[in-house]
This record gives C-alpha cells, structure tokens and sequence, in this order.
C-alpha cells in the first residue's frame, strides 16, 4: 500500500509513530522495519533531523550503500535521459565505487548494476498509477524496499537468482523486470523529482526475498543464458547483430533511454568485445528512428505506412525522387502541372499524385493558388533532425 502524503509531500505519520519516537531520536537507520511505519524512510530521517536536499550526493550516499554490498556509480541527467558517467559501469565493485565517491563527490544522481555482481533484482513498475503496485506484487511478490522514481513511478529491490533483464514480459502490463543493466538509486536526483524510500530501508537490503518469476519470463531467462553459454558474437559482426537486436525489441520501448540501456546490456552479454559507447547510442539512435518500418531517404524520414503506399503507385514514387532531389528537406517548392510533361509523364500523373501525396500526409500546402503566384508545398515531416 502507498502511504498517503501531506501538502509537503512527507508520509502522514501514524499515532504509532510517538510510540517509538524515542528509539528514532537514535540513529533512524538503526530503528527495525517493524517499528517503522510505511513511507519513514531515509528520505524522512533526512528531513526530519535538519538536513537538505541539496546534501544528498553521491559521496555521501556511496558509503552507505557500500555497506550493504552494493557497488554504486555516478549517473547523468541529459536531454531527458539518464546515462552513467563512467564507462565499465557495469563492472564496478565496491573499491571502484569508493574510488569514483572521490572524482564525482557532488553527483547528485547515482545508480547501481543489476544482476549477480550486486545481487538485485528490480521490478520497475512503469506507471504513475499507484495500483501497479499491488499487480507487480501479485505478479513477483513483495519487496520490503519499495521506491518512486524521478518520474513518480515504481519499483521494487528483490535478491537476483539468476534472472535476466526483461522489457515488458507480460503482454498489457507496464512492468519490467531488470536483472541486468542499472538502475537508479534512491534518493538520487531524477528527470522530475527525486527517488524516494516508499518502504524500507538500506538495511532491508540484506534481507531481499527472492522474486516469484511468472513461467514465462522463468522460461525466456533459461533460453537466453542457454544461448549466451553456446557462443559470444565476434568482432566483424557486432554492429550488425545489435543493431537486430535492437529493431527487435524497439517496439516495447517507450524510450530511447529504455532503449540504450537495454542494448548496453545486451552488449555486455553477448559480445566478445565490447562496443564502445559511442557505437551503442549510434546503433540505437537507427533503431530507434527505423522502428515502425520508417524509412530514409536522401535527407527525407518516411512513416512506415506512407512508405507503403508510395511505393505501390509508380508515378507517386517518381515524383517523390524528383522532388527530393531538387529542394532542400526544409524548403518550399512548387509541383507544377507541367513538371509531368516535362518529364515525359502524362499531364494527368503530377495532379493526381500530389493529391496522393497530400492524403498521406508526406506533403501540406502552405500558399494555395493565387493570381501571379502558384501554390506552395513542404515535406510534412522534414528532415531526420526534427525527428
């Protein structure tokens, strides 16, 4: 259950809570889950003995973490996404991340890898509706460390017990279950928001049951570490294999950030040598611009649909090159009746394949016909750099 919260945005706290107010005078940290009513967490103990938001970095929250076994690193927020500020971050252990607490000290976001080298497993609830919270629960069981993410989401730590990274396993359900790749750490700064402590505490953290699998994502992880133990992908091959790795699976991502980071670990996985990063983000940014069947062509993005349809009328597809070749992707430009002619087309093909085309939707009129001055068009979609 989600505890309630005030105008400030704290958990309304229990008759309960004065009860124990003594033993949270303590050390907060060291008070029971039992004792401590749902949603106190550190985020609460921070506020409630006169810290700020502005104190809580990554160096202060690396040694913490660190003592319940978790390796964490340092994360940026750039152009709506979350990307982490180091390379090998899915390598690093406990002596790397005290390392990396020095050079980054004032990140204020940070993450953790999931999988075997932290032994984490996240349910990552992807809905601001607090009832997905009971169907991730009914689905995986339930977690004494509960969170909100910085897009007023959730998620939940359970132990990893060998389960891979799933993006939307479950047909009609917003739920991923990330045995692999990162995850960000609570209470990092987020895209909207910070991370929060909805229940439990660091120290629930050594106490992570181990998640009930539904049979079909149980099944898909054997698949996949059957097909990782027979074979890593070479170098002379890579590009190409992520890049149908990534086509395959852009479909259930909702974002290019989902996306990057499901590919990184895919990469990590299955490839003999790694790519660099550069060549990850690049190969997703293709996926991610050819998902639904789109195509390219010269400097001109078509949707899947329209591509379709132009090319099953001949002459619309010859005026769309012709058109192409001769303006610029941001420009206007006229489609004369008499280009046809002058083509040697019929005079009849150029009106009726505007008209296609403008039914489509992959050109608009932006003057229509006036005395002395003919019509005017534009690609309705200009350019890959508006995509």
């Amino acid at each position: 259950m989600i505890p309630k919260r005030n105008d400030r945005g704290q958990a309304h706290q229990p008759a309960a809570v004065e009860g124990i107010a003594a033993l949270q005078q303590q050390d907060p940290r060291s008070t029971p889950l039992a004792l401590r009513p749902a949603g106190i967490g550190w985020e609460h103990d921070i506020n409630r003995l006169g810290g700020h938001r502005e104190e809580e970095t990554f160096a202060r929250w690396q040694p913490l973490y660190a003592a319940h076994g978790i390796a964490t690193f340092p994360v940026k927020l750039q152009n709506g996404g979350k990307v982490p500020a180091v390379i090998g971050y899915l390598k690093v252990g406990l002596r790397g991340s005290a390392e990396l607490a020095v050079k980054f000290a004032a990140s204020t976001s940070w993450g953790w890898a999931c999988g075997p080298r932290n032994r984490l497993l996240v349910i990552d609830m992807d809905s601001t509706d607090e009832a997905i919270v009971p169907e991730g629960e009914r689905l995986f069981g339930v977690s004494p460390v509960l969170w909100r993410t910085g897009g007023g989401k959730f998620a939940m730590a359970f132990r990893h017990n060998g389960e891979g990274r799933s993006i939307r396993p479950i047909p009609g359900v917003d739920i991923d279950a990330l045995g692999g790749g990162f995850a960000m750490a609570p209470p990092s700064a987020g895209i909207k928001q910070r991370y929060e402590f909805l229940r439990g505490t660091l120290a629930d953290f050594d106490r992570l049951p181990i998640a009930r699998m539904p049979k079909d994502i149980a099944n898909n992880d054997v698949k996949a570490s059957e097909r990782q133990q027979q074979h890593r992908i070479p170098k002379g091959t890579r590009n190409s294999e992520l890049f149908r790795y990534c086509s395959s699976i852009v479909a259930r991502c909702d974002t290019l950030d989902q996306l990057i980071d499901t590919a990184r670990t895919w990469a990590h996985d299955y490839l003999a040598v790694e790519l660099s990063e550069t060549e990850i983000v690049k190969t997703c940014n293709s996926a991610w611009q050819f998902r639904g069947g789109r195509r390219r062509i010269m400097d001109q993005w078509f949707e899947g649909p329209q591509w379709q349809a132009l090319t099953s009328r001949p002459e619309v597809a010859a005026l769309a090159f012709v058109l192409l070749g001769e303006n610029r992707a941001n420009g206007e430009f006229m489609i004369a009746n008499g280009l046809g002619p002058s083509r040697g087309w019929s005079r009849s093909s150029v009106p009726a394949a505007r008209k296609f085309m403008l039914e489509l939707g992959i050109i608009e009129c932006v003057r229509h016909p006036r005395r002395g001055a003919p019509a005017l068009y534009r690609w309705a979609q200009p350019g890959a750099n508006g995509i």
